[in-house]
């Protein structure tokens, strides 16, 4: 009962953020106050829904069925926000934890926190501006920045996705690394003999794992506030789509299914990532 009632505050949530264009605008250098214009628009969308029906989008002059997008976008985005979640729990557990006693793994780690100091925005335009000399030299495209086109390869917008979080991730898991593997249990185990791999696994991963935990909804928010702004500019057709039409005015119920696709789609990926690591500590830890 407790979540049907946490999905519902979240609904009007955003409700109210999506509606925040059509409750407080300005006309004539003269500030508007409208909270009725969000009423008579949530009335409208919950009577859609109560007839089993989505609605209607424009997509520059074009009128389209929600409904038939809905279901290409979110997949598209779910791809997105799945392998760039499970990129940066990987990476933070093989080269934050397994690999941490090697030195060339410690030097990568001090270069992506070099990196970890700027901005997840800065870094992606970055890396556009890279992709787009890398064109310019060998006349292989890699990127579509075109607004008519969408794009062609889903690697280049992953690769962008995943390196906010994993960046993040990999600074936590690292961190908790060191500050278990000074604990005296730990220097007891080594005294006994135990193997390296041993006690990673045994010891050090089954205390990593619910600070790892903790943190992966941050992980998750990271890789969301990063989604909006690499399918935008990299014409990746997903739920964004619905938000920041290139081509259409904004649209408030289209606004509404997108933000609230989303969020369902990030609390999914939260619950696949933790059945992945429970098989991985049922398979790897209790085998």
């Amino acid at each position: 009962m407790s979540y049907i009632k946490q999905l519902f505050g979240m609904f009007f949530l955003v409700v109210f953020v999506c509606g925040g264009p059509y409750m407080l605008y300005s006309i004539k250098d003269e500030v508007h106050f409208s909270p009725e214009n969000i009423v008579a628009r949530t009335v409208f969308l919950l009577q859609q829904f109560s007839e089993g029906s989505l609605g209607t989008y424009y997509s520059g002059v074009n009128e389209r069925s929600i409904a038939e997008d809905i279901v290409p976008f979110a997949i598209t985005s779910f791809e997105l926000m799945f392998y760039s979640v499970l990129i940066a729990v990987s990476a933070s557990l093989l080269f934050g934890l397994f690999l941490q006693r090697f030195a060339a793994v410690r030097h990568f780690q001090r270069i992506l926190n070099m990196l970890s100091t700027i901005p997840d925005f800065v870094l992606i335009m970055l890396s556009i501006t890279l992709a787009i000399q890398f064109y310019k030299w060998t006349d292989i495209r890699i990127i579509t920045l075109s607004p008519n086109s969408d794009s062609s390869t889903m690697w280049f917008p992953l690769t962008m996705l995943a390196i906010g979080p994993t960046i993040f991730l990999m600074k936590v898991v690292s961190l908790k690394y060191q500050q278990i593997g000074g604990e005296d249990y730990i220097k007891t185990v080594l005294a006994k003999g135990m193997g390296i791999w041993h006690i990673l696994v045994h010891h050090v991963f089954k205390n990593v794992k619910p600070f790892l935990i903790s943190d992966l909804k941050k992980t998750i928010a990271i890789t969301v506030a990063n989604l909006f702004v690499v399918e935008y500019l990299l014409n990746v057709v997903g739920l964004t789509r619905f938000i920041f039409s290139k081509t259409g005015g904004y649209q408030f119920n289209t606004a509404v299914i997108g933000l609230m696709s989303i969020i369902l789609l990030s609390i999914f990926v939260y619950t696949l990532m933790r059945l992945i690591l429970y098989l991985f500590e049922r398979i790897v830890v209790y085998k």
